[in-house]
């Protein structure tokens, strides 16, 4: 009867830390105390490593979106290259036509006032000699 009236007011009394440890010890629930968040930290882990998993698999995704996108579009942008390069030579073509077309005005022009000045100096004469 005295262990039960000794039993009966330590539970009536608050548990110190100190008591709770002694009776996990004695009765190996220390272990299992111990076993338990070692095993929520592994699930939280594993649920953890799923996610980055799983992450890392869209972003390979994307990614190989990414290059079939990247390879459609190739073609495109040599086709805007080379439509570039035939303009930027088009232009050179007719900057030179250009350059060629101004010489020629200038010596056509010159040849004008050549033939201008002779039909000048032939009327000059012509009044001169037969007016």
């Amino acid at each position: 009867g005295g262990g039960q009236s000794e039993h009966g007011t330590s539970s009536q009394q608050p548990l110190t830390p100190l008591d709770i440890m002694r009776m996990e010890s004695e009765s190996g629930q220390g272990q299992m105390m111990q076993l338990i968040p070692d095993q929520n930290y592994l699930r939280e882990r594993a649920d953890v490593m799923e996610t980055v998993e799983s992450h890392m698999l869209e972003l390979g995704n994307i990614f190989n979106k990414l290059a079939v996108m990247v390879n459609e579009h190739r073609d495109m942008v040599q086709r805007v290259e080379d439509n570039v390069d035939d303009a930027n030579d088009t232009i050179n073509l007719s900057l030179a036509q250009l350059t060629d077309t101004l010489e020629n005005l200038r010596t056509n022009r010159a040849l004008a006032l050549k033939v201008f000045g002779v039909i000048v100096v032939f009327i000059i004469l012509f009044i001169t000699f037969f007016a």
